[in-house]
């Protein structure tokens, strides 16, 4: 027989899972709303870069440059089988990335393979900073708000960077996978091992990554000498395997090209403020939480404290070397954005015992964070993305008529474009970064390479244009090409010299709005 108190318990389960409920959908919808918002902002502004990544065009000026040492790869062409010389065509990055690329793609679609790898590069970093911040004691929301921020702040600081042929987010992949497993379980030492595996391969992939390594070295000899010996054995071990197995596969001199052929490159102090500055307006706000936090929570977030504070020096202290980009900040973001993520789960914490019913602090804060940081920074962007996506059909018809052009004209060819020289089965013979680079530190004498010129080495010369020179004529053109270059929004990838030398010695061949076509008088 079911007695009357049977029946209220009976009763009882469904009206307290209804409330549940009830108080769960109450507490979450609008952190759910402001999540939503955040993952709109984000495809939106990944749409167009996501458009771009089959199409024949160039994204940068690094694409070609790391398709023919893919080509390499594939070829089984070391790396680094001879000393850098020529006219900087060494290969001054790690192997890792040139290998994945060289093995998963082919000659006609290592750049389309790249783009790929380093948009799910970008995706898995974003994965391992919201992992960071749960484990952190941060909710699956604020988890998932660490994500979407760090998404959002790569493709608002460095647009071209998402999707686009270039091994750096590969490497960030790698390093912020090595940050997690160490902040998993600094004890463990699978985790220790796991964690040094990964930041090596992320060194190994660009030789720049190496603060979140310092800062887990002098966490982990504070924290325990005995786990401080697993993790830098653990380091020694894989550096010394991954070096081993370069030197074998691609040659003995590694060490060579990465230090550039044993030049200096030039480096500015007013480059290196600049190039923080831009990165300091872009996320001034998360800036100023994420150093209360860390000033706040120093002691008991040491590792997250000191990989913020390292990231960041070494980014200013490298982003005045020329030709260092804002991806130079990668891994300041994403400390940044994990500082971030944690302090707001410390006030929602604070704040909870004394929230008004039916407020969620947690998505209040996220909301007022995302609005007031960097949301007003986003409809230029889109606004600039629609522009381009207008542009895209035409950019490749221009850019395939280039390469057509340039297989017509038989001999070697020098392109600022590597990727227009690489399509049109054009030997790598002169990279005018590194070229101007070492003119300016005295590597190189300007007088050699003029004689380039002289002698009609080259049976094509492609120049890239700026953008106020696409619609010139060509006596307007031409005149603009041989400036001085004395104003920094006309400096050019070869010297004033090269440029009225050029000009006399050849003739304007083929133009479109992006680049000039020169060939022999």
């Amino acid at each position: 027989m079911i007695t009357s108190v049977d029946q209220d318990l009976m009763i009882t389960p469904p009206k307290t899972l209804r409330s549940s409920l009830s108080d769960w959908l109450r507490d979450t919808w609008f952190s759910t709303a402001v999540l939503f918002l955040m993952t709109a902002t984000m495809i939106a502004l990944f749409w167009f870069p996501m458009r771009r990544i089959s199409t024949n065009v160039e994204v940068s000026y690094n694409e070609g440059w790391n398709a023919y040492r893919a080509a390499m790869v594939a070829s089984k062409i070391p790396l680094y089988g001879v000393r850098p010389r020529g006219f900087g065509t060494g290969t001054a990055y790690p192997p890792i990335s040139f290998h994945l690329i060289g093995n998963l793609g082919t000659t006609n679609t290592f750049v389309a393979v790249g783009r790929w790898v380093s948009l799910i590069s970008l995706i898995a970093t974003g994965i391992f900073v919201a992992l960071i911040v749960r484990r952190g004691g941060g909710s699956s929301h604020v988890a998932v708000f660490s994500f979407l921020l760090y998404e959002i702040g790569i493709a608002l600081l460095t647009p071209d960077r998402v999707g686009m042929n270039d091994p750096q987010l590969l490497g960030e992949a790698f390093s912020a996978a090595g940050l997690y497993f160490y902040v998993r379980n600094p004890q463990s030492k699978r985790s220790l091992c796991a964690s040094a595996l990964l930041l090596c391969l992320a060194g190994f992939t660009k030789h720049n990554l190496i603060a979140f390594p310092a800062a887990i070295a002098i966490d982990s000899f504070l924290r325990s000498r005995r786990a401080f010996i697993t993790w830098a054995g653990a380091m020694f071990l894989s550096a010394g395997l991954l070096t081993a197995m370069t030197l074998w596969i691609d040659g003995r001199y590694f060490p060579l090209h990465l230090m550039g052929g044993g030049g200096k490159r030039a480096y500015s102090f007013a480059m290196a403020w600049s190039g923080y500055h831009l990165y300091a307006i872009l996320f001034q706000s998360l800036l100023v939480i994420a150093t209360a936090w860390i000033i706040y929570k120093f002691r008991s977030q040491r590792v997250i404290a000191l990989a913020f504070v390292l990231t960041h020096v070494l980014a200013f202290l490298l982003a005045g070397g020329f030709g260092v980009g804002p991806n130079i900040f990668f891994n300041s973001l994403a400390v940044t954005v994990i500082a971030c993520g944690l302090a707001l789960s410390d006030m929602h914490l604070v704040v909870e015992a004394w929230r008004p019913a039916g407020l969620d602090w947690s998505a209040t804060l996220m909301c007022g964070l995302f609005a007031v940081s960097i949301m007003a920074f986003v409809p230029g962007q889109l606004r600039r993305d629609r522009t381009k996506m207008r542009v895209l059909p035409a950019q490749q018809e221009e850019f395939t008529s280039a390469v057509q052009f340039m297989k017509l004209h038989p001999g070697p060819a020098l392109c600022e474009s590597h990727l227009l020289c690489y399509e049109a089965g054009k030997p790598f013979e002169y990279e005018p970064f590194s070229v101007r680079d070492q003119l300016k530190t005295g590597v190189l004498h300007e007088g050699d390479v003029l004689q380039l010129l002289k002698t009609h080495h080259f049976q094509t010369v492609q120049i890239a244009l700026r953008a106020d020179e696409g619609d010139l004529k060509d006596p307007e053109l031409k005149a603009s090409l041989s400036s001085d270059q004395t104003q920094p929004d006309t400096e050019r990838r070869f010297t004033p010299t090269f440029m009225k030398e050029l000009l006399e010695d050849y003739q304007l061949s083929k133009r479109t709005s992006e680049m000039a076509i020169f060939c022999p008088q």
